[in-house]
Parts: structure tokens; C-alpha cells; sequence
């Protein structure tokens, strides 16, 4: 008998300075129905394995660190002895109550130097005798106002513990958990437009967008491409720096843009030259990027299974963060761009089948299986074509970061 597929996703924790801290693993094992599945249930050492050792962490999160959840059992059989303590957080259950065998557990796994994070901690719940033992305290902030956030802040300081803000959906509540001396941040908040950034949009966005949409129309020529990044001296500085990465291994130096074109593919240089373009400048975390590469990839590889245009979903997904990086709303932003009728209506209102296929990656970027965006896809093209966008975007974003 074959095993449940597994679907997996990842969500990013950033650090003060909006440097990634490790990714959250999230998993179930599904059907076609997409059924939740309860986490103590399905977080077992079987589903743990396949996660993070037949998939491989480099392929997960490259050389980051995974954070997961554990039930008691985990715990209480020592089945964190197999994971590598350097490369694993562990996050301890709120279902887990502080008996004496799970604090022994806990004990024995900051011996081998794994991190201990204790997870959905409320105040008058049972785990509060496990603050002890753990080494990071996660808060879930979704609903809360920023006076709630500032009283956990003040009596949580005092223990020593690092506070992750988990759940964070907007820049508000970004600052208000900074500002209450978190340390750690989980959520979407900085893939959405900031209303206070939004006043400062540089005057030159409206010639970068016009050479991201000529850069990335489908009908563009290889030969064109060429000539649009040469027509920005830093952008083509920046791609040549690229090519010749350490990171990507090549024993050749290239020194014109065409051969860097011929070599990477023209997706790759469309992909890297408009996260290069957006970047410049900008204060946005590296990972609004990286999501950016894997909702790009990921799209086209689900719209091409699809019968689509690979290209065109490439573009949707990839552009569908720019109002994040523009900090404009998109109906504001999609306009400007002389881009296809579809591709706009995909990015403003998910409409059509561009639409429908961004609409499911954003489901399975969220870990949200169940979502209704996902009825009409098979779970195992959903789960290989995410681990494939996933190895695409680790490979693209590390040589990126050296440039």
C-alpha cells in the first residue's frame, strides 16, 4: 500500500532586523478530500521523518533552521534524538502539560543543544511550569490589541525567555510586538502594503514597473530581455554579479549578458533581474523575495499541469507581491502596468484561471488545505510541485543574497 501524500509548507520567523530566524514546518498527510487533520494526531515520528529526512531540510528550508511541533510522545520516546540538534527547534504542544517525564524529555534535549520553543502559551494555562525549560515563548497575537501585547510583553520580559510574536498580519501589530520587546515575528505582515510607507513611494517605481512588465510579458524575445537589463547600468551590474555567484558553482566567469541568458534561462534572469529591481533601495525583507520566487515557480508549474501558459502564471505569481513592495494597494498598482487582461484580473481580484491557480498557491503558502481554492487540484501535484518551487526559489534567493 503507498503512503498518504504529505503536504507540507513553511512560514518564515524573522528576527528585529527582518533577517529569517528558521521556518515554521507545517505538515499534514492528506487525502483528496483535503480533510484536516488534528495536529496531535498527525505530528507523529512517521510524518516527522518524512518531512524532514526523506524530503531533506536543505530542500525545505536550505541552510536555515525548522521549527516543529511535537506532541508528548515525541517528547516522552526521546524520537528528537534522530533530528540534528543545530538545524531543529522544537516546539512543544499546548496540549503538553508539565509532567514530570516531559520535563526530563525537554531537559535531556537542550543537553544535546537542541532549542526549545514552548508553543500558544496563555498565561493560566497548565504549561506555565515548562517556561523553564524552554527556550523561546510563543505568543499568539491574531486579535489581540497592542495594550494586550504590551501586558504579555511585561510579564513575560522577566523570564529570560526570547518572545516570538506568531500570527502577525499586519505592520501595526509588527511594531506594537517590537515596541513590547519581542524578538521574534511570524506572520504575513510584511507581504501586505504598509499605509505609512505608502507616502513614500519613490517617483522612479513608475519606470521600474514599466521595464518589470516588458521584462516579463511572454512575448518578449530572449534578445529583448537582453537589451532591457542593459538599459538599467545597475540592474545589469548587479545580474552579472549574479551569474558569477560562488553560490551557484560555475568555473566560468561570464562577461556579457547574453551567455548569463543562455545559461540561467530566461525564467531564472526574469525572476532575479525583477527581485533585483524591486529591491533596490527598498526595506522590505529579503524574504518578501523568496516568497515572491516560490508563488512564481509554484504557479507555473501547477498552471503548465494545468494546461496554462507557464510563463504567464510565472508572471502572476512573481508580481504577486508587488503591491507589498510598492506599499500600494493592487487595484492601484496592476493598472499602471501594461500587462495581459488576464494577468491583471488574476493580480487584483484572483479572477480566471490565472486567478484560480494563484488563489491555491496562497492556500498552500498559508498551510490552509482545506481552503476552497483547492477543490480542484490533485494533493500530489500539489505537494511535489511546492518542494519543487521550494528547491527552485533556495537555489535562486542564495545566489541573490550575495550579490
Amino acid at each position: 500500500m503507498s503512503q498518504p501524500k504529505l503536504l507540507l509548507a513553511r512560514q518564515p520567523i524573522l528576527d528585529r532586523d527582518q533577517r529569517v530566524a528558521g521556518y515554521e514546518i507545517l505538515f499534514r498527510q492528506g487525502d483528496d478530500e483535503f480533510a484536516r487533520v488534528d495536529c496531535d494526531n498527525s505530528a507523529t515520528s512517521e510524518v516527522i521523518g518524512r518531512a524532514l529526512i526523506d524530503v531533506g531540510l536543505d530542500a525545505l528550508i536550505g541552510a536555515s533552521r525548522a521549527w516543529i511541533n511535537v506532541p508528548r510522545d515525541f517528547l516522552i520516546e526521546r524520537r528528537f534524538a534522530l533530528l540534528p540538534p543545530k538545524r531543529v527547534v522544537i516546539e512543544v504542544l499546548e496540549s503538553v502539560t508539565a509532567e514530570p517525564a516531559v520535563i526530563d524529555a525537554l531537559r535531556e534535549a537542550r543537553a544535546l543543544g537542541f532549542t526549545i520553543a514552548l508553543d500558544d502559551y496563555e498565561e493560566d494555562e497548565h504549561n506555565t511550569d515548562l517556561i523553564p525549560e524552554c527556550d523561546v515563548i510563543k505568543i499568539d497575537c491574531l486579535g489581540r490589541d497592542a495594550a494586550h501585547i504590551e501586558r504579555v510583553g511585561d510579564r513575560l520580559r522577566p523570564t529570560g525567555r526570547r518572545l516570538l510574536a506568531e500570527k502577525v498580519e499586519t505592520s501595526e501589530m509588527h511594531a506594537a510586538c517590537k515596541a513590547a520587546g519581542f524578538q521574534l515575528f511570524q506572520g504575513y505582515y510584511f507581504a501586505r502594503p504598509s499605509p505609512v510607507r505608502a507616502k513614500q513611494v519613490q517617483s522612479d517605481h513608475g519606470r521600474v514597473m514599466a521595464l518589470l512588465a516588458e521584462l516579463n510579458d511572454p512575448e518578449t524575445s530572449m534578445q529583448r530581455v537582453a537589451e532591457l537589463v542593459q538599459s538599467d547600468v545597475a540592474l545589469s551590474y548587479r545580474l552579472m554579479r549574479y551569474a558569477n555567484s560562488a553560490f551557484l558553482g560555475r568555473s566560468i566567469r561570464f562577461t556579457n549578458l547574453r551567455d548569463v541568458i543562455n545559461m540561467l534561462g530566461v525564467d531564472r534572469v526574469r525572476a532575479c533581474a525583477t527581485l533585483l529591481a524591486l529591491g533596490a533601495g527598498s526595506t522590505k525583507p529579503a524574504e518578501l523575495g523568496v516568497i515572491a520566487l516560490v508563488r512564481a515557480r509554484y504557479c507555473q508549474l501547477l498552471g503548465g499541469r494545468r494546461g496554462g501558459n507557464p510563463q504567464e502564471h510565472f508572471v502572476v505569481g512573481l508580481f504577486s507581491v508587488l503591491d507589498a513592495y510598492l506599499d500600494e494597494p493592487m487595484d492601484r498598482v496592476a493598472p499602471k502596468l501594461p500587462l495581459a487582461k488576464g494577468i491583471t484580473a488574476a493580480l487584483v481580484s484572483h479572477s480566471g484561471s490565472l486567478g484560480e491557480v494563484l488563489d491555491a498557491a496562497l492556500c498552500c503558502e498559508r498551510a490552509d488545505w482545506g481552503g476552497e481554492a483547492l477543490r480542484g487540484f490533485d494533493t500530489q501535484e500539489l505537494a511535489e510541485s511546492y518542494l519543487a518551487a521550494l528547491s527552485w526559489a533556495n537555489q535562486v534567493q542564495g545566489a541573490i543574497a550575495e550579490v
